[in-house]
């Protein structure tokens, strides 16, 4: 069975190739959206095995919708971004993620950050 990933990013192009490379891999079924609003919309609507929400986006940043995240579910959540600050780090992952990566995040790696997190 597919694990089911929700990728949250406010760069249409970037969710688009996470979601080309990893369902490539067989093993995933993925939805991007490009908005907290939107993926709150997909989490009410779907299960998903992860979700990776971008930190830096317009109207609601990542912090703000792991909080809400929180609310509607125990879905683990990998936080993205190209520069995360040391202090706003250790709030998110306090916050309920389960990881951080790196933008951007090399294929390899990525499939080893969604086996980690869904192990269990």
């Amino acid at each position: 069975m597919k694990k089911k990933i929700l990728i949250v990013d406010d760069e249409a192009n970037y969710g688009l190739m996470l979601k080309i490379n990893l369902e490539q891999t067989g093993s995933y079924e993925v939805d991007a959206v490009t908005s907290a609003t939107d993926g709150y919309q997909k989490i009410q609507n779907n299960r998903y095995d992860l979700i990776f929400l971008d930190v830096l986006m317009p109207k609601v940043e990542g912090h703000v919708a792991l909080g809400e995240i929180r609310k509607m579910c125990k879905t683990p959540v990998v936080i993205m971004s190209a520069y995360i600050p040391p202090q706003k780090l250790d709030a998110i992952l306090k916050s309920g993620a389960q990881g951080c990566v790196e933008k951007p995040v090399p294929l390899d790696r990525l499939v080893k950050v969604v086996e980690e997190a869904t192990a269990a």
